[in-house]
């Protein structure tokens, strides 16, 4: 029986029983983002230099490697989201931190791009009803509480639908890579009665991972905030600020290594738990049917 809870161990009993891999991950985070923060140096010594006015070819040329690097860390972080599930359903799999870069991966980023499609399509669609509705209640010479009030009820209830179908499509990335090829279809019948649980889960890991977020940002950060908190009301004490927080973060030195271990570490715990969950989710889920068929067909 799938449940908030079972999903939530299972989440983190991948933390905890795979934490090599885990670490392993969070070691590429650190790893790219030293290497993202490199690589913008030089957008941001031209950004801060008093004497002249930034360049915009300069600039656009100095943000190759910074655009390079991204699409590298993007790339890798799907890597690691389905590491982080082909540890769940196949853990026998082995290797290294169960990293892969084959097919299940291809399938994987081929998912990726129906679900941008469909969204994108979801996305003209919503943003069309809305503009109808703006142009309705604009006509209707009425722009008091009331229909103030309409437009926010309109919005909410279109974001419930946006994520009432994130959630029933949230097994397609786990059960592709379980049946090693792309499957949509399933997702939506597999996770038919169980959305509560579904959404229950996500919403769980999500408050946790905004918590992580901030406390990182906390701690790295904790000596900028205290200094805007001391200049707030005088401009120039926050520009001065901004720029210090700017420059040490610029260099390869303490500040910008222990931001980055904090970012790398908050990041593979978020992979570990979101493709955990509902790797562990898919994993009841096929369970529970295979347990009926045989009560069925003995």
């Amino acid at each position: 029986m799938l449940s908030v809870g079972r999903i939530l161990e299972g989440a983190f009993g991948l933390v905890r029983e795979r934490y090599v891999a885990v670490a392993a991950w969070a070691g590429i985070y650190l790893a790219a983002n030293i290497a993202l923060a490199v690589a913008v140096r030089p957008l941001l010594g031209q950004s801060m230099s008093p004497a002249m006015t930034p360049n915009p070819t300069d600039m656009f040329v100095a943000s190759g490697p910074v655009f390079l690097i991204a699409l590298f860390f993007a790339a890798f972080g799907f890597v690691i989201y389905a590491a982080a599930m082909r540890a769940i359903l196949r853990p026998e799999a082995g290797g290294i931190a169960y990293l892969r870069l084959g097919m299940d991966e291809l399938r994987l980023f081929g998912v990726a791009i129906l679900f941008t499609v469909g969204g994108t399509i979801l996305f003209l669609i919503v943003t069309f009803a809305f503009g109808l509705v703006g142009v309705g209640i604009a006509a209707s010479g009425d722009p008091g509480i009331g229909s103030a009030l309409l437009g926010l009820l309109f919005i909410l209830a279109l974001l419930a639908v946006v994520v009432f179908f994130i959630v029933r499509f949230s097994l397609a990335f786990p059960l592709t890579l379980y049946r090693q090829q792309i499957v949509i279809g399933e997702a939506w019948t597999l996770s038919r009665g169980h959305f509560w649980s579904l959404f229950g889960a996500a919403l769980v890991i999500t408050l946790i991972l905004m918590v992580l977020n901030i406390a990182v940002s906390a701690f790295t950060m904790g000596s900028y905030m205290s200094d805007l908190m001391s200049a707030a009301g005088n401009p120039e004490a926050l520009a001065r600020a901004a720029e210090a927080q700017q420059e040490s973060y610029s260099q390869l030195g303490p500040a910008m290594i222990l931001a980055s271990l904090g970012g790398a570490i908050a990041a593979a715990l978020g992979a570990a738990l979101t493709g955990g969950s509902v790797a562990t989710a898919a994993k009841l889920l096929l369970h529970d049917e295979m347990d009926d068929a045989e009560d069925v067909f003995g």
